[in-house]
């Protein structure tokens, strides 16, 4: 690099978004979900479909949004260290909470 010749560094782009952007509180989230959820049956009611939808959903918030709430925080932890049928296990929790 010639000397007087400035290199700009980017800060990297946080990939992680704040929920609140989205949604204002968790019960605002878990309308949100529960839409998502009504949108889903529509297309197919099987279980199968509707929890696929949400294990979506989780995986997608697990990996970019911040959690900004205890019960978020909760959620991502648990998300995150659990396997594939643990994972379809609390797909299917919220889903009873939402119904």
């Amino acid at each position: 690099m010639r000397e007087g010749t400035e290199q700009k560094v980017e800060e990297p782009v946080q990939a992680c978004l704040g929920l609140m952007n989205f949604v204002q509180n968790w019960d605002e989230w878990r309308d949100s979900l529960g839409e998502t959820v009504r949108a889903a049956r529509e297309i197919d009611p099987s279980e199968q479909h509707t929890v696929e939808v949400v294990e979506d959903m989780i995986d997608f918030l697990s990996e970019r949004v911040c959690p900004g709430s205890p019960e978020e925080r909760l959620i991502r932890a648990m998300w995150d260290r659990s396997e594939e049928d643990e994972r379809r296990t609390m797909a299917r929790v919220l889903l009873r909470m939402l119904d």
